[in-house]
This record gives C-alpha cells, sequence and structure tokens, in this order.
C-alpha cells in the first residue's frame, strides 16, 4: 500500500471527521429515527476521544442511547456499551470500562458474533492498562474470530502489540501492530493514532530511529486533522527530541516553535518547560549559546514554579555548563550564584550542595582560584559601581 504523505493524511483525517460531524445535524434535522441512531454511532466511533480534551461523543451517545431504546434496538444498545467503554479506557477510568464492556456482553444476543468479539478485545485492552498481564494474556487466547470479521481482526493485532509491550516482547509487538495498523478501517481513526504511536514506541526500543519518526509523524497528522492540539503538541515535543538526537536542528527547532505557539493558545504547563528543554538542547548543540540560556531561563523558572527541585537543579546547572563552555565564565559564576540563593530561599539544602559543589569546581578545576578572586572581586566591583 502506497505511504501517504503526513500532509495528505492530514486533509483525509479533517474531511472524514468534518464529514461524521455534518451528518449529524443533517439527520437529526430530516431522516427517521433509524437513520439518526446509525449517523450518530457512526460519528461517536469516529471521533477520537482524548482525557482532558473536550469531544462531542458524549452527548452523541446520550441521544443514540434514546433512540435505541425507542426503537427497542438491542444490537445499538450494545454498540453504545461498546463504545462507552472504550470513551471510559480512554480516560484511564479502567474500573468503569470494564463493567460496561460486562454489561455490553451480558446484553448482547450473538455472542459468537463480531461485537462479542469486540468486546473481549476491549476487555484484554483494559487488562493491559492495569497491568493485569497474565488476565490479559489467557483472554486473549480465548478470542475466536469468524474469517470475516476484518475490523475485529485487526482490533486482536492492536490488543496482542500493546500486550507484547507490556510484557517487554518488543520484536513480536512490531509486527503485531504493523498488521493492526495496515488493515484497521481508515474510520477508526482513534485506533489508528494509537497503532502509529505504539509502533513509534516500539521502533524507539529498537533504536530504529527513522521508523519511529515516520510513525510519530503518522500519528501527528492525524492529531492535527482532528484538531486534538493538546496531543499535536506532545507529538511535536517527541519529534523535535528524535530529531535533535540525529542533529537535525532545523527541523527540531521548527516543531518546538510550533508546540510552544500551541501551548500559549492551549496551556500545558508540564509540556511548556518540556519544550523549553528541548529547545535549550537543540540551541547548544549548535553552538547557540544566547538562544539555549534564554530557553533554560524559561524552563527553570517553570520548575521553581512548580517547586520542582530536580528540575531546577538540572536547568541551573545545564545552563552553567553552556556558558562555560562559551568562556562566559562571569555568567556562568552568576547562574550558579542565583541557583544558590533560590535554594536558601527556600530551604533546599540538597539544590545547596549541588550549587555550591559547581561553584568549588568552576573555581578550583576549570579557571583556578586566584583567576576565580580576580573574576568575584571585578563582578563586585562593577555591582558596586552601578
Amino acid at each position: 500500500m502506497k505511504q501517504r504523505s503526513s500532509a495528505d493524511l492530514e486533509r483525509a483525517t479533517a474531511s472524514l471527521l468534518g464529514d461524521r460531524l455534518l451528518d449529524v445535524p443533517i439527520a437529526r434535522a430530516s431522516g427517521p429515527a433509524r437513520l439518526r441512531l446509525g449517523t450518530l454511532l457512526r460519528a461517536a466511533c469516529a471521533h477520537p476521544v482524548f482525557a482532558g480534551w473536550p469531544t462531542p461523543v458524549d452527548d452523541w451517545l446520550d441521544e443514540a442511547a434514546r433512540l435505541a431504546d425507542e426503537l427497542a434496538d438491542a444490537d445499538a444498545r450494545c454498540r453504545i456499551l461498546l463504545r462507552r467503554a472504550i470513551v471510559r479506557m480512554r480516560r484511564l477510568d479502567l474500573d468503569a470500562a470494564l463493567a460496561l464492556l460486562q454489561q455490553a456482553s451480558d446484553a448482547n444476543d450473538a455472542p459468537g458474533g463480531e461485537l462479542a468479539a469486540c468486546c473481549a478485545i476491549s476487555r484484554v485492552r483494559v487488562l493491559v492498562r492495569q497491568q493485569r498481564l497474565d488476565e490479559a494474556c489467557q483472554a486473549l487466547q480465548a478470542i475466536r474470530l469468524a474469517p470475516q470479521a476484518a475490523s475485529a481482526s485487526a482490533l486482536r493485532q492492536l490488543a496482542l502489540g500493546e500486550y507484547q509491550i507490556e510484557a517487554n516482547e518488543v520484536v513480536a509487538a512490531r509486527a503485531a501492530l504493523t498488521q493492526a495498523l495496515a488493515r484497521l478501517p481508515e474510520e477508526l481513526i482513534e485506533e489508528r493514532i494509537q497503532a502509529s504511536q505504539s509502533l513509534a514506541f516500539v521502533f524507539i526500543s529498537l533504536v530504529d530511529l527513522p521508523r519511529a519518526l515516520r510513525y510519530l509523524q503518522q500519528a501527528r497528522a492525524m492529531l492535527r486533522g482532528a484538531g486534538v492540539w493538546r496531543e499535536v503538541i506532545q507529538m511535536d515535543v517527541a519529534l523535535a527530541s528524535l530529531l535533535t538526537a540525529r542533529a537535525e536542528h532545523a527541523g527540531a527547532q521548527a516543531l518546538f516553535a510550533e508546540a510552544a505557539e500551541l501551548c500559549r493558545a492551549h496551556p500545558q504547563p508540564e509540556l511548556a518547560i518540556l519544550i523549553d528543554l528541548g529547545r535549550a538542547r537543540s540551541s547548544a548543540a549548535q553552538q547557540q549559546g544566547g538562544d539555549a540560556v534564554a530557553a533554560c531561563l524559561r524552563a527553570a523558572r517553570g520548575y521553581a514554579e512548580e517547586g520542582n527541585l530536580i528540575g531546577l537543579v538540572s536547568m541551573v546547572v545545564f545552563m552553567a555548563g553552556i556558558q562555560t563552555a562559551g568562556k562566559a565564565f562571569p555568567e556562568a559564576y552568576r547562574t550558579l550564584a542565583t541557583g544558590l540563593a533560590i535554594a536558601r530561599h527556600r530551604r533546599w539544602p540538597a539544590a545547596e550542595a549541588v550549587f555550591r559543589a559547581h561553584i568549588d569546581r568552576l573555581r578550583d578545576e576549570q579557571l583556578g582560584p586566584q583567576a576565580f578572586d580576580e573574576m568575584v572581586a571585578r563582578m563586585v566591583s562593577e555591582m558596586r559601581a552601578r
């Protein structure tokens, strides 16, 4: 199958979801109850759900449930319960997901059909997320699929790959997830994103960065098409970090810049710190000391506001290292002294010890005691003269 470009994949995702979104009001305005029910279910299954991100899926499922009751449609009721369970799984409400899957299984009139298989597969995926790996393995082995159950077969491979990742069977997971992604219907955007992200993790584990980049780019393209900007930020940071490791700094900085812009529109404080850290490392690798120090300062400020001791110390030490490498010894000393003052103010003795150790190293190993003392005397004199 020909590989689509990221731009084509983004457009296709946006187009599909846009169509499903428009289908709903059209069906509401003019369609009979059964058409409305089918339209709502298709839309609810197509639109991806992520924890903490707004979605119309819950309202669609509520409306579909009322129609299923009105029409006495048992199959639709089961499908609604199944989708509700997956939504709960996405939000990491795993006990509720299992309860809904049990309800769907109990209400299903065709225990040997594809819907029953999808419920069983979804149960495996929840068990994997609960780290109940022995139960998940047994449940996987018990699943039997009809030859024509193409979607269920793809979902089973996805569940198998997720299990194998958690069981540290990474090479086997590569085969299962590759098959899943090739077979998953275009409509199942949520699962295609999941398969792409999982494959990227597998290839990172296998130190195959080109393939990891390819699957991260696929996931990012689908997330952009879906407009799930918080998840796009995470993909930008992951991609940029890999590009930095490959010394592809122009591409990395462009992704970090996009992530920072999205963070301003959709505030994500923890991700903002990671963005600044990544920009600092990329700038430092390119000998762009000024940009690197500015990014370090932003990250250090974020860590200080969070009360994150380890993060603050690492950023201050990293920034001083950049300055030292550029022979900017007064700036390096000022950075470490500022960190020491913050640590004293916050009463962080462990941080104080780290900063003192780095100041001693600057004095004894990098400058020498006499040159260091002369530098500090000049700095004090200049400060007094202001």
